[in-house]
């Protein structure tokens, strides 16, 4: 289904900026390779919307077909991503015990990684995620979970069936949901009075800057600034009480709401830093910048083939469909990709062919990497810094180091 009207404040003026074509589900990774060429593709367009300025996908799948029984992202798979998690539990729990200790609701809490930090803690926690295979992990874990996509009308029956929470954490995942709207709807429902919301997005000028094209697929519906997510939050009567920058996902946002009644706001600064994103100037020059990184892509491949180079991919996220697909990079291309995840190995990112493999002294033998986590770049140079490697980094520019 085609967007018709923002996500966020209904606005039916949205102007389309970016085009990367089709491409399959970012995580449909497949059992052969015939069945990763076979998938449907379905177009990745981006517009922003010229009242409230969200950044949003126009292509709006069902949630069901996106997160059921084949979504295969598991948060606690990363090393990376369970040490920011255990980080970021000890930070709310020293800025917050008076909440935490009262309940902790995670929206879109995957397979519990984060929330399990608070269990641990004694805290009382409800976890709530579409995805049926990463709330089974997260059950095996003692958690309570509930598999189901997170709405206002979810909301008042949680608040009729717990109360209040004085806590709620939904993390990476108001850019995954059809209606910003709804979401943030349902946290104000179950916000205790004096609760606090602690919400946290990709940063739509970091995506800009950095051309992180390839963090734009079908799970990811919404791009925020704080300007835009102040804006959609205060529509319900969440208020911004603090604000920071943390390294996910290529530069992120994490934002801290309440319902108390602010004389300033602690974001004005910052929105104002914003004010070049509310001109169409910055989205006009961004396919331009997308397709100059295709083309130079390509150049530093045929080159490594010219030279009879073996080309390997380096981990699989999800935002590595996207990539590929839009530069048609394939079996032709790639050997293979090596990932960590086993949940993963073995299968074939959508759309390319590639198969998944289990890092291993054997498979490690090539002259080249494409480096597909590139948000990880020092992480991945550091473990792998008793090898001489060869590396093909695409953003925020194609470089070979």
């Amino acid at each position: 289904m085609k967007r018709e009207a923002c996500s966020a404040c209904g606005h039916r003026g949205l102007e389309q900026f970016l085009d990367l074509g089709t491409s399959p589900i970012a995580d449909a990774y497949t059992d052969t390779a015939e069945e990763s060429f076979a998938l449907e593709r379905y177009p990745l367009q981006v517009a922003v919307c010229n009242k409230c300025w969200l950044v949003q996908l126009l292509e709006v799948l069902p949630t069901e077909m996106l997160f059921g029984t084949g979504y295969s992202f598991y948060t606690s798979a990363s090393p990376p991503l369970s040490r920011y998690h255990a980080e970021y539990a000890a930070e709310v729990l020293a800025l917050y015990p008076e909440q935490t200790r009262a309940g902790v609701l995670e929206i879109g809490c995957n397979d519990g990684d984060l929330l399990r930090h608070f269990a641990l803690a004694d805290c009382p926690v409800l976890g709530v995620d579409p995805a049926a295979g990463p709330v089974e992990v997260a059950r095996q874990r003692g958690l309570d979970v509930r598999v189901r996509p997170f709405s206002n009308a979810f909301a008042k029956d949680l608040l009729e069936l717990h109360g209040p929470f004085s806590m709620v954490i939904a993390n990476h995942v108001l850019a995954h949901v059809p209606d910003v709207s709804d979401m943030l709807a349902g946290i104000s429902t179950i916000l205790d009075p004096h609760g606090v919301a602690m919400i946290e997005v990709q940063y739509l000028p970091d995506l800009l800057v950095n051309n992180a094209f390839d963090l734009v697929y079908h799970e990811h519906r919404n791009f925020f600034s704080l300007s835009s997510l102040e804006a959609a939050a205060a529509r319900y009567e969440l208020n911004l009480a603090d604000v920071k920058f943390t390294s996910r996902q290529g530069g992120s946002l994490r934002a801290t709401f309440n319902k108390h009644p602010v004389r300033y706001s602690v974001g004005d600064h910052l929105r104002t830093t914003e004010s070049w994103l509310q001109t169409s100037c910055p989205y006009e020059s961004f396919q331009g910048r997308v397709d100059r990184i295709r083309d130079r892509l390509w150049a530093l491949v045929r080159e490594e083939r010219r030279r009879d180079n073996l080309l390997a991919g380096y981990s699989a996220p999800a935002k590595a469909t996207t990539l590929l697909n839009f530069c048609n990079i394939g079996d032709a291309v790639l050997e293979f990709i090596v990932d960590s995840t086993p949940a993963k190995q073995g299968r074939y990112v959508p759309g390319t062919g590639v198969r998944i493999i289990q890092p291993d002294s054997a498979s490690m033998e090539m002259d080249t990497y494409l480096l597909l986590a590139w948000n990880y770049l020092s992480e991945i140079l550091n473990l792998r810094k008793q090898h001489i490697d060869r590396w093909i980094v695409p953003i925020p520019a194609p470089v070979l180091i």
